[in-house]
């Protein structure tokens, strides 16, 4: 599942992305282009560097089960990131490096 269709110029530097189906958004000096939106990754030009993300459905499909329940079950917003994010773990999605264990 594309969650993230993106690029960067690397001439220009514009950050790009597109947002549905059919948005071709091109950089702001020409030279490269995205479309697609999540359904699938289309470029035109060159000299640019790939910033989409994607991730398995049943990962994605997790995440909103545990958004769902934190909304079922009342959390607030730091309820509902920290089951997103224990989703994600459950994938193996998160560079565990990044997070402090000592504290």
């Amino acid at each position: 599942m594309i969650i993230q269709n993106q690029i960067k110029c690397n001439k220009c530097d514009d950050v790009i992305y597109s947002a549905h189906r059919h948005d071709y958004v091109s950089c702001k000096c020409g030279n490269c282009a995205v479309d697609g939106g999540i359904e699938y990754l289309r470029r035109t030009g060159s000299d640019y560097t790939d910033m989409s993300m994607s991730m398995p459905d049943a990962a994605l499909e997790e995440c909103i089960m545990a958004l769902r329940w934190a909304e079922e079950t009342g959390r607030n917003e730091m309820g509902a990131a920290l089951a997103i994010i224990r989703a994600l773990r459950k994938f193996d999605m998160l560079d565990m490096t990044k997070f402090n264990f000592d504290e």
